[in-house]
């Protein structure tokens, strides 16, 4: 009998461990792709709205002040040409009153040339001629009136009368070497008006 085949005995293979395979890099968190969370969004929202109500009032503020500078504007400028209408009207009833006083005064002094007498006593009176002879100018229509209501007064006191047609009726002046007295009608307008704190010039110094 064949004698049996002997088992061949095989090398021992050498395997080779497979290398360990390498982990993937971790990822930073940034970048990781991790999807904030709800909260996070919930705080992501309350920060946007937060700051642009911030920057919205900011801007309301900065709008409002521009419009409130604008209105005191229009305001102050309103004020002043309120104001300057106030003033124009003022003075145009002024000036009305002083012309309707002058046309009364005028009006009297032709209804009432008598007017003239206490003024002309007033003015001898502020004159004492101790020496010279003290002279009386009025216009004529006065000095007629005048001689005849007080010629013989004063001509105890050596007055001479003078006619003056440039005198307006209803004044006279007096004088005495350098002292004068001026009690025309033109004068004595000048100082009511001026009384009432109203300058001649501004008037046109209208007698």
């Amino acid at each position: 009998a064949e004698p049996a085949a002997r088992a061949v005995e095989q090398p021992p293979v050498e395997t080779t461990a497979a290398p360990p395979r390498a982990e993937p890099a971790s990822l930073p968190e940034e970048t990781a792709g991790v999807q904030p969370t709800a909260e996070e969004l919930q705080r992501i929202r309350a920060e946007a709205h937060t700051a642009g109500y911030a920057a919205g009032h900011a801007e309301g503020i900065g709008a409002a002040a521009a419009s409130a500078a604008k209105l005191a504007s229009v305001l102050d400028n309103l004020t002043q040409a309120v104001a300057g209408i106030e003033q124009e009207i003022a003075d145009q009833l002024l000036t009305l009153a002083i012309e309707i006083a002058h046309q009364v005064l005028r009006q009297s002094l032709r209804l009432q040339p008598e007017l003239i007498l206490p003024l002309v006593r007033e003015a001898v009176s502020s004159l004492h001629p101790h020496h010279g002879q003290p002279q009386l100018f009025l216009h004529p229509d006065d000095a007629a009136l005048v001689r005849e209501q007080l010629g013989e007064q004063l001509a105890h006191g050596n007055w001479r009368i003078i006619d003056d047609a440039t005198l307006t009726a209803g004044g006279c002046r007096v004088e005495l070497g350098a002292s004068e007295v001026d009690a025309t009608v033109e004068t004595r307008w000048r100082r009511v008006i001026e009384a009432i704190g109203v300058s001649p010039e501004w008037l046109g110094a209208r007698p």
